[in-house]
Order: C-alpha cells, then structure tokens, then sequence
C-alpha cells in the first residue's frame, strides 16, 4: 500500500500517539519530587490495604528474574504510597498501591514483568549509542508508576523525567509505558550524564526521539505497537508497515510515515501536540516559515536524524544547549526555516527510498 493511500490514517495516527505525549524534561515546571522530596498535593497515603496483605507472603515473588521487595524507605510517607520495589540493572520501579489496587494484582504485575523482560536490554542499547558522549559510570534510573494520574502533568503527558531530580513517572497503562520508557530514559541520560546537557524543548526532545525511535530497536515500543489505538491496528496490519515475521509494526519505517504529513504541509488544518505540549492547529504560516517550537515531537525525531546524517551526530550533541532558533546559523551555516526545507526534501527521499525497498 502506498503512502498517498496512508496519508490520512498517519496523519490520525500522528495525532492520537502524539496526544499522548512524552514530557519534555527541561521544560516541565511541575515540582512534585517522589519520595523524600514528595509534596503532599501529589502522594497519597495509603494507611492500609487489603491487597498489600495478600501480596506480603514468605514466597517472595519474582517478576522476569528480579524479586519483588518491600520498601525499605526511611520516608514513612514514600514507603505507604509505593510499598514495592522492582530493581534492576538499568532502574529501580517504585510501585504504587493504588495504582495495583486500580488495574488488580494480576494485570499489574504481568505488564510489569513484559517491561522487565525488554527494559534492561533497551536502556543499554540507548547508553551503546550514546557511549561517546555520556559518562562511563550511569546510576540505575528510578520509575514511578502513576496510572491513577495523579501528577498534574499526567494531563498533558503520557511519561516524563523531572527536569531536577531526574526520575520517570509513568501515567495511562502498561502500553502507554513500554511505548515512553526508552525516549525518558535518553531525557535521564542525555540530561544527567553529558557534558553538554540540552536545556530546551527541541534539541531535547528530538535527540530523545531521534535515539528512542530511529536509531534503537526499541523492543518494549515494538511489542506495545508504538502505542497505535486498538481501532488502527486492523488497517496497519494490511499496510506496508507490519512486520508479519515478527507480528509488530515497523516502528522506523511507520515513524517516518507519520511524520511526512506534517513535512509536506498535508497537517495544515489539523491539530497536534507540539514539543511542548501545546495543543495547536498548523496554519500555512507556520508551515512556510516553521519555528522549531511548533514542531510535532516526530518532527523533531526526524530533522534531529537529518542533522546527525548530514551535520554528523557529534555537531547534533555539541549544541544540544543551544537553541536551535537562534544557533542553527552558527552551527549548521543555515537558519531554522531553511534546514526545515532541506529536511523536507531528505525525508520525501529517505521515505521512498524505504518504498522501493
């Protein structure tokens, strides 16, 4: 099936999977801090709960190989509130009670432990790529569960690494998670470990996108299907998309399916969620001069994969603290709206290049 047949379900598609969001963690302004730094407005205490007593046993309980302990926090408040621990090599999950007693015993441990069956081995493909430019020496990353969506951001954002401390918080579902995770992992490392850490929404965001969705095989957004509606995902497996060998979309080839529409001016009209979460309409405007800002979060993956292919990916890290608005003339010899064209014409050439083949 051919793209111009597409267009229409990428651009659906576009809008869904971006509504769902992926917090941008030097733009957030939202201060709740887990644990010892929690305010009260964003933690709920649990005094007690039945389901806590029927999980407590002497048979510890083992999710992908790694067991499930109790929370030995000397933070009263931080133990109630996330009585479990998962720790692995790349993290350490902090489960929330009410956020087990919300979705049941038995469907939150089992999307957990598909997550602990791919998460190491993802993040370690994002800390491989990344190995030139981050610190040799990277801490286990904490998660915090949060699908009772208490975090005001959780609105806006279907994940986010706070911009301070540094930890993720997942909202929605286990689909919504394994689709987030790696690119607020790329946020943790990209922001904590580099000697540049990016300070604004594009250069951090599309270096997020850019590593999570086109450079890593990604296996927990592959398995949750890039977190496509249910609804969608008939047609996608007749579309060229869908690997049948494998019984997943194509996430490279489908991201840059996705991002074509806004590239050759076919959202003009539609709404979207751009890099900073705003929801906006593209207006043709826009479209002739594009401000970084106004950028779709696949749009920001992809023009981050043209600079790295024609700049190089050690131009795209050495200014991720810069903005791009105001620096691509010194760092790529071009302003914004003129790279945006060129990128234009790289990906109509990259996507057909994938067609042919």
């Amino acid at each position: 099936m051919k793209i111009k047949k597409l267009n229409y379900i990428s651009i659906i598609l576009a809008a869904a999977i971006s509504m769902a969001g992926c917090e941008n963690a030097t733009n957030n302004t939202n201060k709740e801090v887990p644990g010892e730094y929690a305010q009260t407005t964003d933690t709920v205490t649990i005094e007690s709960s039945q389901f806590t007593e029927e999980i407590a046993s002497d048979t510890v309980r083992i999710l992908a190989s790694f067991p499930l302990e109790e929370n030995a926090s000397t933070d009263t408040t931080k133990r109630k509130t996330y009585p479990y621990v998962v720790k692995t090599q790349s993290a350490i999950w902090y489960l929330a009670a009410d956020d087990i007693e919300l979705m049941g015993e038995e469907n939150f441990f089992a999307g957990l432990e598909e997550i602990l069956t791919m998460q190491d081995a993802d993040f370690a493909d994002a800390r491989d790529v990344l190995k030139d430019y981050i610190h040799e020496e990277v801490a286990p990353v904490e998660i915090y569960t949060d699908f009772c969506k208490k975090a005001e951001i959780s609105d806006r954002a279907g994940a986010y690494c706070h911009p301070v401390s540094h930890f993720i918080k997942v909202f929605g579902d286990w689909k919504q998670a394994e689709a987030s995770l790696l690119h607020e992992y790329v946020h943790y490392l990209t922001s904590v470990y580099t000697d540049v850490p990016n300070k604004y929404a594009f250069t951090s965001e599309g270096i997020a996108e850019y590593i999570s969705m086109l450079v890593c095989e990604n296996r927990m957004c592959k398995k949750a299907n890039y977190s496509a509606p249910e609804e969608y995902l008939e047609v996608l497996r007749e579309s060229e998309f869908w690997n049948a060998e494998e019984d997943c979309l194509e996430i490279k080839n489908f991201y840059y399916s996705m991002t074509l529409p806004f590239a050759n001016g076919e959202y003009i009209g539609h709404n979207y969620q751009n890099i900073n979460l705003d929801i906006v309409t593209r207006t043709e405007e826009m479209q002739q001069n594009m401000h970084a800002n106004d950028c779709s979060y696949q749009e920001a993956g992809c023009i981050t994969a043209y600079l790295a292919e024609t700049y190089g990916l050690n131009t795209v890290m050495a200014n991720l603290n810069k903005d791009l608005m105001t620096m691509t003339q010194e760092a790529y010899g071009k302003e914004f709206s003129e790279i945006y064209q060129d990128f234009t014409v790289w990906l109509n050439e990259k996507y057909e290049a994938y067609e042919n083949n």
